[in-house]
């Protein structure tokens, strides 16, 4: 442990001068570029050194000689983003990752790879276009990049490891996901009616083929979206509206697969706003459309050509629609909608998760003496980057009902039916943020029996800003999460379902001197009863009911620590966290985790 915090210092000591040398040439691309040049190329990028020490304990290695109980690891990292631009209307990034483990020195352990490449421009000073690693958005249930279980209000002191897998896997604030291809857009603007039209396309490759059993898979689409003008004064009546369209397919001339899936999906998405006051406003707000589902084989005709022949086919629909009362001087927002999802409504781009439940787990994926796998818990959600990613997925990946049980796929989540409603008072940044969501809906078709799951969901959060609200002069803030979540089926007692489970999230942020801050926080969850997760196959069809999920469980993750920021984007945290997870009574499964992290973040 000795040798491995001496490399820590060696390795923030290089950050630390990089961090000198970059700034002080502003931007270091200025020293070697001529002065008439020095437009052309830019430098920026990220360093990082987190080293963290895990340990494991508890009722299950009384038993169990073979799982190491404490590990060591780390890395350093360095992506340097160089941008350049050839002429005014394009430019050209490419960001190059430095990648060394540690114990990996002198050469051994460091990766060298492309993190990013795109070109984007202007063409004709009309037409935008991009190409390569690219960002994309449309609309919930089209495409889009639901936030991941386990998190409501996440507390400070858990951020810096959540940011760091917020970076790793290309999330952002905008719900976007990331993939690789070409887009174009252009906008126009209108005399009368209407006020601006806005178009996008793209085309985007997310598989390449193994050249044997695995086609290309490819993701195009686009978006059109259009605002009226006001159409009468004294009210403010005008309209935002979007038409989206997502096409998801395999293409079977590649390689030798002969079997592939074809998903199409769109919508139209609106918000009207009805009256727009001085002191008011009240908005109308929704999306509706359809998708289609459809394997496809490939066939050799009796003209000995080869062709494409449908195998199976489902459709669906949706709507979603809803009304929202903003009191402007009040600070108060409310709302409620109606959602009919169909049973069979599936949509690649909206409902993939951003957490793989069966990916092996970086901190003691097995333990016990029967080497078992260890279920994902809060611990795993908060900082493992290898449960997460940002492929898309062609059927519906695994969840935890303990977590998410009534939108396991977020909004777009199918064969759901009812109202959802919304409160929110205050705005991020003032002395008092807080919202309120619920959610009651249910199956509209039952899985496995006749009868139907009911599902009630519970979701709160608040920010005080309490150095605001006290007129101190160093920052306090403190933060609340809350979700209530409960499923119900009646019937014969192999049909029934009776889960609930509690999400708690409590944050404290003190600013002790000058940009140094005491961080402590807390998730505990509770979960109790019994629920039926299907298995699914066969691009989505319920295959089997394997026994039933009985939970009775108590997680809590409390995690406390210091920060320091050398200034916006460039900080240093020492934290440590711990974790208990009881699975009920004296069960001998019952263990705790330990960890203690240094993270060292810079963005230049």
């Amino acid at each position: 442990m000795k040798y491995t915090f001496i490399k820590l210092f060696i390795c923030l000591s290089i950050l630390a001068f990089s961090f000198q040398d970059a700034f002080a040439q502003d931007g270091s691309s200025e020293a070697t570029v001529q002065e008439e040049d020095r437009s052309k190329i830019k430098f920026n990028g990220l360093g990082r050194a987190i080293l963290s020490q895990t340990g494991i304990g508890g009722d299950i290695l009384n038993s169990d000689s073979s799982t190491v109980e404490n590990n060591t690891d780390g890395e350093f990292l360095l992506d340097l983003a160089i941008n350049a631009y050839p002429n005014k209307n394009t430019e050209v990034q490419s960001i190059l990752r430095l990648r060394n483990e540690f114990g990996g020195f002198f050469g051994a352990g460091v990766s060298v790879e492309v993190r990013e490449l795109w070109i984007r421009g202007v063409i004709a000073e009309i037409m935008k276009y991009r190409v390569g690693d690219m960002d994309l958005v449309m609309s919930p249930y089209t495409l889009f990049n639901s936030p991941e279980d386990g998190s409501i209000n996440e507390p400070m002191v858990f951020q810096p490891q959540k940011q760091v897998i917020d970076y790793e896997q290309f999330y952002t604030d905008d719900n976007t996901r990331r993939l690789q291809g070409a887009k174009v857009d252009f906008g126009l603007d209108f005399a009368r009616v209407l006020d601006d039209l806005d178009i996008n396309a793209f085309a985007t490759r997310i598989r390449g083929t193994d050249f044997f059993t695995t086609p290309t898979r490819f993701v195009s689409g686009g978006q059109a979206k259009f605002t009226t003008q006001t159409f009468d004064d004294s009210l403010g009546i005008k309209a935002d509206v979007g038409l989206n369209l997502v096409h998801t397919f395999d293409d079977l001339q590649s390689g030798n697969a002969n079997t592939g899936i074809r998903n199409t999906v769109y919508s139209v998405d609106f918000d009207v706003t009805v009256m727009e006051k001085t002191d008011m406003s009240v908005h109308l707000t929704g999306e509706a459309g359809m998708s289609n589902l459809a394997t496809a084989e490939r066939i050799t005709n009796a003209d000995g050509d080869r062709e494409n022949v449908t195998l199976t086919e489902e459709d669906d629909s949706f709507l979603e629609v809803g009304a929202t009362l903003k009191l402007k001087k009040q600070n108060i927002s409310v709302s409620a909608s109606f959602v009919d999802i169909g049973p069979d409504f599936f949509s690649v781009g909206a409902q993939s998760k951003r957490i793989d439940y069966t990916a092996e787990k970086s901190f003691y994926n097995r333990i016990g003496t029967d080497r078992g796998i260890r279920q994902p818990g809060l611990f795993d959600l908060t900082r493992d980057r290898s449960l997460y990613t940002f492929s898309i997925s062609d059927r519906l990946m695994a969840y935890d009902p303990r977590y998410a049980n009534t939108m396991p796929y977020g909004r777009a989540t199918a064969n759901r039916q009812g109202i959802k409603a919304g409160v929110e008072y205050g705005q991020a940044g003032e002395s008092i943020h807080a919202r309120v969501d619920a959610a009651f809906l249910k199956e509209l078709r039952g899985q496995g029996t006749f009868e139907l799951k009911n599902f009630t969901l519970v979701r709160a959060s608040a920010d005080f800003n309490i150095h605001q609200l006290a007129g101190l002069k160093k920052k306090l803030k403190a933060t609340v999460g809350l979700q209530l979540e409960s499923t119900s089926r009646g019937g014969q007692e192999i049909e029934k379902v009776d889960l609930n489970s509690n999400l708690i999230e409590l944050g404290l942020e003190a600013e002790l001197f000058s940009k140094f801050d005491f961080l402590v926080g807390a998730k505990l969850l509770q979960a109790e009863g019994q629920e039926y997760i299907p298995f699914i196959q066969n691009f989505n069809d319920v295959q089997d009911f394997p026994g039933a999920y009985i939970a009775d469980d108590t997680e809590s993750l409390i995690g406390v620590g210091f920060k320091y920021e050398f200034k916006e984007g460039i900080y240093l945290t020492l934290q440590y966290n711990t974790y208990s997870s009881e699975l009920g009574g004296d069960n001998p499964n019952n263990y705790d985790l330990n960890q203690v992290f240094v993270l060292y973040n810079m963005k230049f």
